[in-house]
């Protein structure tokens, strides 16, 4: 019997249906060694896939196993929802957070609460880690950290010192600083975000800009909030791209728009915090050793924190099988070692929902090379988690909002119509899925 999620789902599913995953199994080479004849199914995002790729094979090493890994090329979760929804067997998968609930509540993953070791394994995590990877109001845990991030705020200290300003404390002050340095001929676009619609783009950006306001946005209940702060943060926006402080391309530009930042072209960057890496890398980055990061600008200065996952499917081939590669990729391996988890973080500066692997000396040497610890650790204690993402509806208003907001800054368009039809669709979806 399938749920009343799934039902729904499966109306949808022709939308999705032209999305399709790139299997990863014909690169891996054929096995010489004994491993089960059926393999483990996983499946992920388009993130570094070759390292991930050795990273299968690793543990396939390790433990004597057999993997098939599948790379989804285009857009994840829709997709995954496609393959879910279609009856696809899936082992084990990425996820952002708020789909977790969602997902199980179509019976798709199932909690991991009951599996060896978990107690001890919760009790090694950042509390809000824990909290991003379970089930609302305190529910069982559900995914394995994948990594933990955050919303930083960069700038470009060369650029500061030519204008002969501060990095600033309020939204207010960004717009005018951005106004001074345009003026000057410092930058033609001194501010910079991800405003692509995508999921990790213009709905963390907005969410961390409207958090860094003191914008609640949802209340406890689900519904939307319209407040002096949401609004604030909504027509900054729209005066940065009116003003043209903002490249005209900013909604389509790849690589969540790191690489027009290193680059050299822009002051400002609200930006996931790991991309602070690339910025300060002179591999990559003209504007290597330059990049600060500062606190969020704004009435509260929090920002938006999340924790991806590692899930297990509701119907794994093999529970001890499949928990032995969530451990190894989301946590510790049955040697003891973090080898997923601290080559994300050595590598590509990916934080990490584990205590003890935030503490380890080779990667707090590595991450002060090119952020402010002090600074990030004071973000990260005032960051908030965004629990509306925990209701099985908000993926579908969030992709609604994403499309909304972006026509709202491109056609300078009324901001009471705007936030109207934002709420109007919180309310629809909520009804929907009652």
């Amino acid at each position: 019997m399938i749920s009343s999620l799934e039902r729904h789902l499966l109306s949808r599913r022709q939308i999705l249906q032209g999305a399709a995953g790139l299997s990863a199994a014909a690169m891996m080479g054929s096995r010489a060694f004994a491993a089960p004849s059926t393999p483990i199914s996983f499946v992920g995002w388009q993130y570094q896939p070759q390292i991930v790729e050795e990273n299968v094979k690793s543990f396939m090493k390790l433990y004597d196993e057999n993997v098939n890994y599948e790379l989804v090329s285009g857009d994840y979760h829709p997709v995954a929802e496609t393959k879910l929804t279609g009856g696809q067997h899936i082992d084990m998968l990425y996820s952002e957070e708020n789909y977790i609930a969602r997902w199980h509540a179509a019976n798709w993953i199932r909690d991991i609460e009951s599996l060896p070791g978990v107690a001890d394994i919760k009790a090694g995590m950042f509390p809000v880690s824990v909290e991003s990877l379970s089930l609302p109001n305190g529910g069982p845990l559900c995914g394995l950290p994948y990594y933990a991030g955050y919303n930083t705020f960069l700038y470009n200290e060369e650029h500061l010192a030519k204008a002969g300003v501060q990095a600033p404390e309020t939204w207010d002050a960004v717009l005018e600083v951005c106004r001074k340095l345009k003026k000057d001929g410092v930058s033609e676009a001194p501010f910079h975000a991800m405003w692509q619609q995508q999921w990790p783009d213009m709905s963390w950006y907005m969410f961390a800009a409207w958090y860094s306001e003191g914008a609640k946005v949802f209340d406890a209940d689900g519904n939307f909030v319209d407040e002096p702060a949401l609004r604030k943060i909504l027509e900054i926006n729209q005066t940065f791209y009116k003003e043209k402080l903002v490249v005209e391309d900013i909604m389509t530009l790849p690589g969540e728009g790191v690489p027009s930042y290193a680059s050299g072209r822009h002051t400002f960057m609200v930006v996931h915090d790991y991309n602070h890496k690339v910025a300060n890398d002179p591999a990559v980055s003209k504007i290597a050793g330059k990049v600060r990061n500062a606190i969020m600008p704004g009435a509260t200065r929090s920002t938006m924190a999340w924790t991806a996952a590692y899930l297990m499917g509701s119907q794994p081939v093999d529970e001890e099988r499949v928990w032995n590669l969530l451990q190894f990729f989301g946590g510790k391996a049955k040697d003891g070692q973090y080898h997923v988890i601290k080559r994300w973080a050595l590598e590509f500066g990916l934080g990490s929902g584990y205590k003890e692997v935030m503490q380890d000396p080779e990667i707090v040497a590595s991450f002060s090379k090119w952020r402010d610890l002090d600074i990030s650790a004071k973000q990260l204690g005032m960051a908030t988690s965004r629990a509306i993402g925990k209701a099985i509806w908000f993926p579908e208003w969030d992709m609604f909002m994403m499309q909304q907001v972006q026509e709202y800054i491109r056609s300078g368009s009324s901001t009471d119509q705007l936030v109207a039809s934002l709420a109007a669709k919180a309310s629809e979806l909520k009804a929907q899925y009652q």
